[in-house]
């Protein structure tokens, strides 16, 4: 085993609010009822949507709201053990950023086609979006990895990634509370990013 690569190592300023999906003790929300059109697997840290009394007074969110993507630092763009918990801390990021704008173009672009938990992640945000249901208050900080595998003959790496996150609710498109998700301390999910064409991609997660 490979000692923790903490925050500070991997990667700088994450403050982007976000939820890590596909986890081992950090899923995504499920969708609340209403906005499901088929069944989905139960998520361990979403409860069951409940009315809240009438919020008509706050502003209903947008479906996509405008929000500044994340960038990748150099060092996540380097061919090293460094560089891949780099991208991780980016990945957390980038989860982030496509949880909260509804927007899952810079999640499939670091995502491999053959990812099942990349499509898990991406299916649950476009149906956040389709049902008008927004996060009110997520955020996810990335704290560091745990390396498991590292063979850079075939540019492959697998490791665990360790997280935060803050209790927060879900929204609907008038601002009403459908649902509250508890928080997540020192939780983790497992990465795998493989080197190809020069950059990194996440190969799986779960």
């Amino acid at each position: 085993m490979i000692q923790l690569r903490p925050a500070s190592i991997a990667v700088a300023g994450l403050a982007v609010a976000g939820l890590v999906a596909g986890c081992s003790n950090e899923t995504a929300p499920t969708v609340p009822a209403a906005a499901k059109p088929v069944a989905t697997t139960p998520a361990d840290t979403a409860l069951e949507a409940s009315a809240s009394p009438d919020t008509s007074s706050q502003p209903a969110p947008t479906a996509t709201r405008v929000l500044p993507a994340p960038e990748l630092s150099e060092l996540g763009t380097t061919f090293t053990q460094d560089g891949a918990s780099a991208f991780a801390g980016y990945y957390v990021q980038v989860l982030n950023y496509s949880r909260n704008s509804g927007d899952a173009g810079p999640l499939r672009a670091i995502s491999d086609a053959g990812c099942s938990g990349c499509s898990y992640n991406i299916d649950e945000i476009q149906k956040m979006l389709e049902g008008g249901y927004s996060h009110v208050g997520l955020e996810t900080r990335f704290r560091g990895t745990w390396y498991l595998q590292w063979s850079p003959d075939i540019g492959e790496i697998q490791m665990d990634v360790y997280v935060d996150r803050d209790p927060h609710v879900i929204v609907d498109e008038n601002g009403r509370e459908a649902a509250q998700i508890p928080g997540a301390k020192e939780a983790s999910f497992f990465l795998w990013l493989k080197w190809v064409d020069g950059r990194w991609l996440v190969w799986e997660t779960e």
